[in-house]
């Protein structure tokens, strides 16, 4: 029981140790210049959210234009 306890103890104790060493870390790579890290999944849904804003406005600019007709719904879920 009581190792239990001392290793809870200092995992929490290297838990706030490691946070401020890898802050410390990044800031100072940022002072220096150094390569932002890549984030790839940030940048997959930032192409997604940009494809989706460009299918929105291609589709508001045909609706406001006039050729947007009211289809029926046989006809949308053809489309489909």
């Amino acid at each position: 029981m009581a190792t239990g306890a001392g290793l809870g103890g200092l995992v929490t104790a290297l838990l706030p140790l490691i946070g401020i060493v890898t802050i410390l870390k990044a800031r100072s790579r940022r002072k220096n210049g150094g390569p932002a890290p890549e984030d790839k999944d940030f940048e997959a849904r930032k192409a997604a959210t940009q494809e989706s804003e460009r299918r929105m406005a291609a589709y508001l600019a045909q609706r406001s234009a006039g050729s947007y007709h009211n289809a029926n719904d046989d006809e949308q879920e053809i489309r489909r």
